[in-house]
């Protein structure tokens, strides 16, 4: 793997992390069954070890607010006022 995939997967993995938190999940399990999914699938969005099928991750965007842009990029443009309150008291 490259090291731009590493990095891009890591910052990816944390910010999936911090908007699991902001929006109540305190567990990768109990996130994961709200989404539909197997938790060991998504414990590797959180280890960095995979992203989310495009599906899913429009199942974590309605769940969470959370854009892809976010998530990919960090970029907070387009997060809801509420979570981007709340990714910054988590921080």
């Amino acid at each position: 793997m490259s090291k731009a995939l590493i990095e891009q997967l890591s910052g990816f993995a944390g910010r999936l992390r911090l908007v699991r938190e902001a929006c109540g999940f305190a567990t990768r399990r109990a996130f994961a069954q709200a989404l539909g999914i197997e938790e060991a699938a998504y414990r590797k969005y959180e280890r960095a070890e995979s992203y989310p099928h495009p599906e899913t991750l429009g199942r974590i965007r309605q769940l969470t607010g959370a854009t892809a842009d976010y998530l990919y990029f960090g970029d907070e443009s387009g997060l809801p006022v509420s979570l981007h309150r709340k990714i910054n008291e988590i921080m």
